[in-house]
């Protein structure tokens, strides 16, 4: 029997993922589109939506792993593969330059329409995610963060 590294297995339909949620956005406001969107880049779209998954990664922990984020809001994978378009969830383990695993958690949302070929699929797309997307309160997260982790 051959072992599966950690993070490469497939991310199951009874998982939760987490999006941390830009600087810009304020506690209490809507969950912005733009965090269910392929980013534009200097003439060059990415292919798809890096996620955490809560398995490998608290919310807390999400958010911190990216400069100045100011929240996060969950997915569960089965209601994403449920929406429009063929969306999924596919593991994406980040890496070191020997190729050892040293971010677990890391995954990504494909399948998105790209928002400068089909900016109106894009926006209908980041639209129903929102729908599904929950939150994180602060309360939330640290009480997850303290389960796992135990007292800070």
């Amino acid at each position: 029997m051959i072992d599966q590294i950690v993070g490469t297995e497939p991310v199951e339909c009874t998982e939760v993922v987490y999006r941390a949620l830009k600087k810009g956005w304020e506690q209490g406001e809507p969950i912005p589109s733009e965090a269910f969107m392929r980013k534009v880049r200097e003439l060059e779209t990415e292919k798809a939506v890096s996620l955490s998954r809560r398995k490998y990664v608290t919310a807390r922990e999400c958010r911190s792993k990216l400069n100045r984020m100011r929240g996060t809001a969950s997915l569960h994978v089965g209601t994403v593969r449920d929406l429009p378009f063929g969306l999924d969830v596919s593991a994406d383990p980040g890496r070191d330059g020997g190729g050892a695993v040293i971010d677990p958690g890391h995954c990504l949302l494909t399948n998105l329409p790209d928002p400068v070929t089909d900016e109106e699929s894009a926006e209908f797309a980041a639209s129903q995610l929102i729908k599904i997307a929950r939150h994180v309160t602060p309360v939330q997260e640290e009480q997850e963060h303290r389960e796992r982790h135990g007292p800070a």
